[in-house]
């Protein structure tokens, strides 16, 4: 039995744990900067806040928002960097039963798509920051 066929297939699956840390470690960030929105807000709210204090607030919020909508693009462009690692390795696993000539390149198109989203997400966790 050769087992070409399942080691090729399962290499993308390398990048999708990959991929899938980084999720985590990115939601965990997300949560985070949610909760210190909440709590700004919640701040702001209170009818003993000075005015100096709810000018910061104010200023604050702004920049916690753009770094919340960043991580939140980074994070849907893993789960479509997940999705597309894990189409590559379906079609790598049926490659060889099907034998479509056109296969391999839509699978290198699709393997390429999916490690450029991962770029795009590295790149915008690096700006958020």
């Amino acid at each position: 039995m050769d087992s070409t066929p399942l080691t090729t297939a399962v290499t993308p699956i390398v990048l999708v744990s990959a991929a899938g840390l980084l999720f985590n470690g990115i939601q965990a960030k997300n949560l985070h900067l949610s909760d210190r929105i909440r709590a700004l807000t919640a701040e702001l709210r209170h009818p003993a806040l000075t005015p100096d204090r709810r000018c910061q607030i104010i200023a604050q919020l702004p920049y916690f928002a753009r770094r919340i909508r960043l991580s939140q693009y980074a994070l849907e462009l893993l789960y479509i960097a997940i999705l597309c690692f894990v189409g590559t390795s379906l079609l790598l696993a049926s490659v060889f039963w099907v034998g479509a000539p056109t296969l391999p390149l839509v699978i290198t198109l699709i393997f390429l798509a999916g490690v450029s989203l991962l770029i795009v997400a590295l790149g915008l966790e690096f700006v958020e920051m």
